[in-house]
This record gives C-alpha cells, sequence and structure tokens, in this order.
C-alpha cells in the first residue's frame, strides 16, 4: 500500500474544514404593554429584521419561528418559550437569535440564568443582534459586565412601568371610571363609562324575576338554554366585544354564570372597584383585596334593576344556604371526586343529596339541558360495594401473580432465556469495543502514512455503519431485557400498587386515587371502570404466556 508524507496529510486537513451549521431558533415577544401602546417594534417587525439577520449568516440554518404575544418579559411562562426549550433539549436547536435582550426578557436573575447556565450548559449560543452580543465571539466584559448590566436595566424598566400602571388604574379607580377589559353582562363599555345593553339587559331582568317567582338556579339555567338565549361569552363574540375563537362555541349557560349575575351589584347602578389586585412585574398575577380595601361609587351609571330586588334576591340565597346546611356529622366526603363521569356525555357527574344518602347525576341532563343527554344515575352506596367488589378482584389477582413470578422466575426455561439475552449483549458490547479500537487504528495508520486519504475515508465509513448497526441491536437488546426484568417482576408497578391495598377491608380514597383512572356511568346504572396499570398487566400476561407456550415445547 503506497504511503504518504505527514505533510501532505496535514495539508489535506486544512485545504477541507468542516464549518459548523447551527440550528437556529428566532424568538420575538411582545407584551401587554406594548400591545396597548400600540408600540412599533411588532411582531412581524421584529421578524423581518432577525430574518434579514439570517439570511446574511453563512453558518446558521432557520429551524423554526417562535413568538409570545401579550405575555410579559419578567417571567418566562411563555408558550412560546417554553416550546423553543423543549426543542432545545431535544436537540433540534442549538443557537437562539433575538432582536434585543428585553425582547428575550427582563427579569435580571432569570435571564441572567439562562445566558449564564443554561444555555452554556446545553452548548447554545445565544445572539442578541441589538446589542451586538454573540456568545460565540464575546469577551469577558462583555459575558460579564455588559450582558448582565442590561439585563439590570431592563428589570428597572420593567418595575416602573409597573409602578406606572398600577398609578395609573388606581386613579382611574379613585375617579370611578370601570377599568376591566370587558364590561359585565348587561352592560357596554364606552370609554370608560357603562351603558346598558338593551339585549341583555333584558335576560338579566327575567333572571332576576324568575328568582323572585322561586325559581332554582339549575331551573333558571334550563330555561335559558332551553330558550337557546346566548350565554354571556358568547353574546359579546356575536357583538364583536371579544374575539376568542372559545366564545363562540360557547352553547350554553351553567349556574355559575347565573349565580354571577344574582350577586353581582353592578346591576343596580353601584361599582365596586378594587376588588382584584394585580401585579403587572409578576405577570399579571391576581388576587382578591379585601373588602374594606374596595372603592364603591353609588349611582355610578344606569341600573338594570333596582336595589330592593336586588337585596331580596341576596335575602333569599342566605335563606337557602341555612335551610339547605346540615351539622358536621351528617357531612360526608366525596371519595368519588373527579373519577365519575356520564358515559354518554362525557361531563363529570354532580354528586347530590337525597334525605340521608347521596347519589351521582348527570350535570348536563339536571342543570343544562336536558335535550343534550339522558337521565341516569346511581347510588352513591351501591357504587362503594360494586368497585370495592371490583378491585378486590384486581387485587388478589396480583397476589396470586406475584406467586406465579417467583415460580416463573425459579424455571430453568427463564433461566435459560434470560442467560442467552445476557450472553448475546455481551457479545455486542465485545464488538463494539473491538470497533472502537479499529476505528482508532484507522486514524493512527492515516497519521502515519499507512493509508491513503481514499483508503481511509472508505475504511472509516464502513467502520461506521457497523458502529451504528451494532449500537442498534445493543440499544434494543438492552431495552426488551430490562423491560422484561422490569414486568416479570414482583416489582411490576401493576402488583406493587394493587398488592399494598391487600389488607384495606372498605373502598377508600387513597385506593380510588391509586388504582382508578376513570368511571363511566350509564343508563340503568351500568358502569365501566378504567382501571390503572392496564398495559403493565397486559405486558406481563404476555410475558407469562409466551414463557408457557415455550415451557410446553421444551417439555415435548
Amino acid at each position: 500500500m503506497p504511503r504518504v508524507s505527514r505533510k501532505n496529510q496535514i495539508n489535506i486537513a486544512e485545504a477541507s474544514p468542516v464549518a459548523r451549521t447551527y440550528k437556529t431558533a428566532i424568538y420575538t415577544r411582545l407584551s401587554v404593554e406594548d400591545v396597548r401602546k400600540k408600540v412599533s417594534d411588532s411582531i412581524g417587525t421584529q421578524k423581518a429584521m432577525l430574518i434579514k439577520y439570517l439570511q446574511a449568516q453563512p453558518d446558521m440554518l432557520l429551524y423554526d419561528i417562535y413568538e409570545d404575544v401579550n405575555y410579559t418579559g419578567t417571567n418566562f411562562n411563555r408558550p412560546g418559550f417554553t416550546r423553543m426549550i423543549e426543542d432545545i433539549q431535544a436537540g433540534l436547536v442549538d443557537c437562539v437569535v433575538v432582536k434585543d435582550l428585553s425582547r428575550f426578557g427582563r427579569s435580571f436573575e432569570e435571564t441572567g440564568r439562562y445566558l449564564e447556565r443554561v444555555f452554556p450548559f446545553l452548548q447554545v449560543r445565544f445572539i442578541s443582534v441589538g446589542d451586538n452580543f454573540d456568545s460565540l465571539t464575546a469577551t469577558v466584559d462583555e459575558s460579564f459586565l455588559m450582558v448582565p448590566l442590561k439585563n439590570l436595566m431592563n428589570e428597572v424598566y420593567a418595575r416602573d412601568i409597573s409602578r406606572k400602571v398600577q398609578s395609573g388604574f388606581k386613579a382611574k379607580q379613585q375617579r370611578g371610571e370601570f377599568c376591566g377589559s370587558f364590561a359585565p353582562y348587561g352592560y357596554i363599555k364606552e370609554g370608560s363609562n357603562l351603558v346598558v345593553d338593551e339585549e341583555a339587559a333584558a335576560i338579566v331582568k327575567q333572571i332576576y324575576a324568575w328568582r323572585l317567582e322561586g325559581m332554582g338556579i339549575a331551573a333558571i339555567v334550563q330555561k335559558l338554554n332551553g330558550l337557546q338565549i346566548s350565554p354571556p361569552g358568547k353574546h359579546h363574540f356575536e357583538k364583536g366585544i371579544t374575539k376568542g375563537k372559545k366564545h363562540k362555541y360557547s352553547a350554553f349557560w351553567y349556574t355559575s354564570a347565573v349565580k354571577r349575575v344574582l350577586s353581582y351589584s353592578v346591576y343596580t347602578g353601584n361599582l365596586a372597584l378594587g376588588r382584584y389586585k394585580s401585579n403587572f412585574l409578576s405577570g399579571g398575577t391576581v388576587t382578591e383585596a379585601d373588602e374594606n380595601e374596595w372603592l364603591i361609587f353609588n349611582d355610578n351609571h344606569p341600573a338594570i334593576i333596582s336595589k330592593e330586588t336586588f337585596d331580596a334576591v341576596q335575602q333569599m340565597r342566605k335563606f337557602r344556604q341555612e335551610e339547605h346546611s346540615y351539622d358536621s356529622t351528617s357531612r360526608s366526603i366525596n371519595i368519588f371526586k373527579g373519577l365519575i363521569v356520564c358515559g354518554d356525555c362525557g361531563k363529570h357527574m354532580a354528586r347530590e343529596r337525597r334525605k340521608e344518602k347521596f347519589a351521582f347525576e348527570c350535570y348536563v341532563y339536571k342543570t343544562i339541558d336536558r335535550s343534550a343527554c339522558t337521565k341516569k344515575a346511581i347510588r352513591e352506596d351501591d357504587l362503594h360495594k360494586a368497585l370495592y367488589t371490583y378491585i378486590k378482584c384486581e387485587i388478589d389477582l396480583a397476589v396470586n401473580m406475584s406467586r406465579i413470578i417467583s415460580d416463573l422466575q425459579n424455571q430453568q426455561p427463564y433461566k435459560h432465556q434470560q442467560g442467552i439475552m445476557d450472553k448475546q449483549i455481551s457479545t455486542l458490547e465485545r464488538k463494539l469495543e473491538q470497533n472502537r479500537l479499529f476505528r482508532g487504528s484507522l486514524r493512527e495508520d492515516f497519521k502515519d502514512g499507512v493509508l491513503t486519504e481514499l483508503d481511509y475515508i472508505t475504511m472509516k465509513t464502513t467502520y461506521d455503519e457497523e458502529k451504528e448497526q451494532l449500537q442498534k441491536s445493543l440499544d434494543e437488546l438492552s431495552a426488551a431485557s430490562a423491560k422484561q426484568s422490569k414486568t416479570l417482576s414482583p416489582d411490576n408497578k401493576w402488583i406493587t400498587e394493587f398488592q399494598r391495598f391487600e389488607s384495606e377491608q372498605k373502598l377508600s380514597a387513597g385506593m380510588l386515587s391509586a388504582l382508578v383512572e376513570c368511571i363511566k356511568v350509564y343508563g340503568g346504572s351500568r358502569i365501566e371502570v378504567s382501571l390503572c396499570y392496564r398495559n403493565e398487566l397486559a405486558s406481563l400476561q404476555g410475558y407469562i404466556n409466551n414463557s408457557d407456550v415455550k415451557a410446553r415445547a421444551d417439555n415435548e
């Protein structure tokens, strides 16, 4: 085989450098305050600028554009940013480009954590075009002085904006101006004033009239839905007040909406402001204010109902609450909470008290719209008995299965099969090590001139392909072995979870929470129970069945 000089080998390596291409993410953000002020730094402007920048960078390839509109920069709880981080962790992105640091974030601590710890750890290149910062070429002063200083300035700016926004809202509230984004149902917002929406106001008056006639909340809801009256969200969408698509398909009134109408003093012409507090700096976190902090303005806007009507309805509500209250000895914990759904409409069923017993009924049929589902109910005590019997059988099966597995692991066919898999894994590991040594010797032979460049590339390609195939086979076999060991074991998740309730003599909240995914109720009190760890059980039964077949074949 002809030899080549080391000098020629060095020249070859220098003549064909492999340039790295970065899989680049463009990140853009616009805050609520930016939208309100209609700033020129729009999402479209940011995108156009960054795309133009990328087109001039030969070592960058655009992977995707991530954006967050109406999200503050004071925290990183943003869907677009979260999706970008997930793609980074998946190895799909290794470079992030932003217009400037303020678009990335305005929190000094959190922004610093990403730029100084997270991105370097994940080997992600970060570029802020407006700040002329590139982590790949940044000097020590830029990385440890300039960027933290700008982050601090951005946070100070955010705090200043928060203070100004809150001061502005407080000043408006003190003048009695309505500051909400949307007017309450029954009104239209014109500037900072509330004007009566005649169409919705008529429905508000009707709801109060029905209530004074003695009609219950659920009956009022059914009446509204039966008359196909648009609920508040859909009404606002139809009038163009809100553009949220979710409201377009909002078909029903719910008890919560009716209760809100019947308890909102705004309909008497009085305005209560400052009931909730939000912090712009913490991302608009809303907290409830003490009642003594509220600002009350009487006769602030046109009333829809009289003060006497409103007070009468509040008195009825108080009387109903007292009438339906019962002492602590008769209270009962609902251990089925969140688990029972209607088998037809898929909605959660409501727990209703029937004298001294409880029952679950279809909430949609009883409360929302009787044409939307069918009547069905099941007594809670019957559900207790049926569920405990069903789960107890599963627990007994888990206990028996644990014994079967212990016996199976001591049988020769299982040991023989496990031994074969262990031997195959060892063989693959040995071949991989040999492959690594051969690939290492190839490079040395190339350096020493034993191999020409063409021979080196050809042989290296062959060994690389062999390595990939060996590694794939090893990964698959190791995964299969690990799965078999984990599944065909007394430590199987299905066995351990069901076994730990072996000594319980009745159904408990802990048992339901750990073992039951869902309970569907159909007509005639028929139930369908979905238990947890079905996949683990199916895999376990499959392994045991295969082992039984193999054992019988070996004995024949």
